[in-house]
């Protein structure tokens, strides 16, 4: 995966709530549904991020940053 990819997935996390949970549950599992490809390394980085914190962080982004909705996700 490259630098860009891991930026892609750390924006997603930040701007997308339903991502978020699921990720919460099982990142891998998110990242799999949502067609991420991380290498066992990655993910294990990224697993080691704090989900609590990010959602702190979401919660001060201006709510036109975000998404909204289920169409929203489909038009990525």
């Amino acid at each position: 995966m490259s630098q860009e990819a891991v930026e892609r997935l750390l924006g997603r996390l930040i701007t997308d709530d339903r991502f978020r949970r699921i990720a919460a549950v099982s990142l891998d599992s998110a990242c799999l549904q949502e067609g991420y490809r991380l290498t066992s390394v990655e993910l294990n980085l990224l697993s080691s991020l704090d989900i609590k914190q990010v959602a702190e962080l979401a919660a001060k982004l201006n709510p036109g940053l975000c998404r909204t909705g289920y169409a929203a996700d489909k038009q990525d």
